[in-house]
């Protein structure tokens, strides 16, 4: 049998299932991917997943009008990491679901739907994690609109071999320079289901890069160029007629909310209802 050699930004996803421990129930599936800051390592998804409630309106997301109070994450054997472990983590520090132990935005706080729940001592012991900031990307070039971009996360409830992730092409649709809605991100052209929110996002491009005002230099490079761009939370609105576009909340909104530190909130923020 060959040996199966996966992509390294593969291996750094997580498939995830929200639960409320009441009702032994699963209310939704997402993807989650690790993040490692200093000495500490975050498993990165949305708000919305978390919380089981739209990050804009509030409204809960599942039609038993349920939120989750467990994320279960299948996280990688220390010597087999083609082998998944089922982890039940609790999403909240007390008993009454009133404090978040994720970390959201300092700023701008649930209305931007990217969250980082950091992950015990325990856990980073028990497996084998592969952090997307450990990855050599091509920093030193800017994503461009038009760019591919792929999501990579699992876009359906069912266990893939290997918990392997789907890679889902998509094209940078808005100007990456410009905050979409005055907030941290950009939209991208694809037709995707709701398990791949919380997918991390990479920009792809092939051939010339490094041209300045149509002449090479000696910073031009010929090939593949890949870098993370952020993070995916889902379609613009909900008519399956009109244009699919998603959203894709910028990568530096991770290290400013790790930086910030500032636990989650149930309410409305100031911005409330745009």
């Amino acid at each position: 049998m060959p040996t199966i050699v996966p992509d390294s930004i593969s291996w750094t996803t997580h498939h995830l299932h929200l639960g409320l421990s009441a009702t032994d129930s699963v209310l939704s599936t997402a993807t989650g991917f690790i993040y490692r800051e200093s000495e500490d390592t975050y498993l990165v998804t949305n708000w919305h997943n978390v919380a089981g409630r739209n990050h804009m309106t509030g409204v809960c997301l599942s039609d038993t009008l349920s939120v989750p109070d467990t994320l279960i994450a299948y996280f990688r054997d220390q010597s087999q990491p083609a082998i998944g472990h089922c982890e039940a983590i609790r999403l909240y520090r007390d008993g009454d679901m009133l404090e978040p132990a994720w970390y959201e935005h300092p700023v701008f706080g649930r209305d931007v739907d990217v969250v980082a729940l950091p992950l015990s001592t325990e856990i980073c012991t028990k497996y084998r994690f592969f952090p997307i900031n450990s990855i050599g990307f091509d920093t030193q070039y800017k994503e461009e609109v038009s760019d591919d971009a792929f999501i990579v996360g699992y876009p359906f409830p069912e266990m893939t071999y290997a918990q392997l992730p789907i890679w889902k092409r998509a094209s940078i649709a808005s100007e990456p320079d410009i905050d979409v809605d005055r907030l941290p991100k950009m939209l991208v052209d694809t037709a995707t289901r709701p398990g791949l929110s919380g997918s991390p996002v990479i920009m792809k491009r092939v051939g010339i890069h490094g041209v300045s005002s149509g002449k090479l230099s000696d910073d031009s490079s010929f090939g593949q160029i890949r870098n993370f761009i952020g993070v995916y939370s889902g379609r613009v609105g909900h008519d399956e007629l009109k244009a699919q576009l998603g959203v894709v909340w910028k990568a530096r909104v991770i290290t400013e909310i790790i930086a910030g530190r500032t636990f989650g909130t149930l309410t409305l923020s100031s911005r409330g209802h745009r």
